[in-house]
């Protein structure tokens, strides 16, 4: 059902568009045309398909996360989504493009979904203690686009940036309570450290969503490639030297 037909939206777009997500009916093209002109011309592109984040939501659920942070969250497309699937969810989107944090905001508002917030910065600038489940939709790979794909210029992208922001994220990985929920949709970019157990993982949209729970308080010096995850059963053992030298390889 595609209820947005004309240029200029009303409060009943978005009465309309909110009671088709709780529903789960609602396409991602309806969604997107209440996105600002160039949010939504990149939306494919950069976020996740409406359908991913509601089973993504429903993941975090079955595993006990209560609290979800999703990095690289651009205009709120899937916490807002999430959060509408499963309202004991409470979300909160990481981004570093203050203009996009400005547009979840508004969006947000105007679904009237109570349980997201959103926050200008990066994925290792919130303390992940906050949180009992983490979301990513390959969120570093802008920084290996050609510069005409990139959303924008307004930030730094560089070889050297995902790596760097890669072991962050790898090390806070490691440093989870047990019981930590990760999804990752199209991969992470970075390998999972063996405390985690792949839960499942389901075809759906143009990839692959992958659900893993932190069992082990402890790191034995394995990494899942989540980028082929169970496909191949592939666990490396790589030891934190061999890992930050295969990271720092990204930057050139």
């Amino acid at each position: 059902m595609c209820f947005c037909t004309r240029t200029m939206l009303n409060d009943a777009h978005f009465t309309k568009a909110r009671a088709a997500m709780l529903r789960g009916n609602c396409w991602d093209l309806a969604f997107d045309r209440l996105l600002p002109p160039l949010v939504r011309a990149k939306s494919s592109q950069f976020w996740s398909p409406l359908c991913v984040a509601r089973r993504a939501a429903l993941r975090f659920v079955e595993h006990g996360a209560r609290r979800v942070l999703d990095v690289g969250a651009g205009p709120g497309k899937f916490c807002i989504a999430a959060a509408l699937a499963r309202p004991t969810l409470e979300l909160c989107g990481i981004e570093q493009r203050p203009d996009l944090v400005e547009a979840s905001r508004k969006l947000s508002a105007r679904l009237e979904v109570p349980n997201v917030e959103f926050r200008v910065g990066n994925a290792v600038s919130v303390p992940w203690n906050e949180f009992d489940g983490f979301y990513f939709f390959n969120p570093f790979a802008e920084n290996m686009l050609p510069a005409e794909e990139t959303y924008d210029e307004t930030v730094e992208l560089s070889t050297y940036r995902m790596g760097w922001e890669l072991l962050q994220v790898i090390d806070r990985l490691g440093s989870l309570r047990t019981g930590s929920v990760v999804v990752t949709y199209c991969g992470l970019g970075a390998p999972i450290p063996s405390s985690y157990d792949l839960a499942s993982e389901e075809p759906i949209g143009s990839d692959c969503l992958r659900t893993w729970v932190k069992r082990r308080s402890y790191d034995a010096g394995w990494y899942h490639l989540d980028h082929q995850a169970s496909r191949t059963g592939e666990v490396r053992s790589l030891g934190r030297t061999t890992l930050r030298l295969e990271a720092a390889a990204h930057r050139g």
